[in-house]
C-alpha cells in the first residue's frame, strides 16, 4: 500500500486500516523510526514498552544496535 505525504507531513491511513483499528480523527498514535522506515501504532502502544525492555536487556549483555543489523546482514546471506 503506498500513499503520499501532504506538505505538512500529513499522510492519509485508507478506511478500511482505521476502521479496522477503530481509529477516528481524535484518536492518537505513536510513532517511531525503526532503522530507515516508521512505525505507526494506535496509542497507547505495547512497541514502546517492548521496545524499552529489549533495549535494557541488550545493554545488559553488550549487544548493540550494530552488531544486530551485522548479525542480520550475515544471516539474509546465509539464506536458501
Amino acid at each position: 500500500m503506498v500513499t503520499r505525504m501532504r506538505e505538512k507531513g500529513q499522510v492519509t491511513i485508507p478506511a478500511d486500516i482505521r476502521e479496522s483499528l477503530h481509529l477516528s480523527k481524535d484518536s492518537l498514535l505513536s510513532i517511531a523510526r525503526v532503522g530507515d522506515g516508521i512505525l505507526l501504532t494506535p496509542k497507547p502502544s505495547v512497541f514502546e514498552s517492548v521496545s524499552a525492555k529489549f533495549s535494557k536487556a541488550a545493554a545488559k549483555k553488550g549487544i548493540t544496535l550494530q552488531s544486530l543489523l551485522k548479525d542480520l546482514k550475515k544471516n539474509r546471506h546465509n539464506e536458501p
